[in-house]
């Protein structure tokens, strides 16, 4: 089945019925520009692709839009701006506290 060719409605039926090749054209379709949301709130690349992994990471455990009642669009790259800001996908490096001379 050709996937790229499907709706965006479409392809999240097919996620929901946990077909990995749904989940790989929407991948394609929308994670460019889900990385360069991500990379406008963090600067850097890195976390942005960490941010993409989780957005669509989710979108498969869920079998669903992240935030459902507006286009599929819009709900990814809203999730996109959530994630790049939360700690849970890119958490700082605790700093270790200087080691007191003796």
């Amino acid at each position: 089945m050709p996937y790229d060719s499907l709706s965006d409605e479409a392809l999240v039926e097919h996620i929901a019925r946990r077909e990995t090749a749904a989940l790989s054209a929407l991948y394609d379709r929308y994670a460019r520009h889900a990385h360069a949301v991500a990379l406008l709130v963090t600067h850097d690349s890195d976390q942005a692709a960490a941010v993409v992994e989780e957005l669509f990471w989710r979108v498969w455990q869920q079998g669903r839009p992240p935030t459902p009642g507006t286009t599929l669009r819009n709900s990814l790259m809203l999730s996109a701006r959530r994630l790049a800001g939360s700690e849970s996908v890119h958490p700082q490096i605790p700093q270790i506290p200087e080691r007191k001379s003796a």
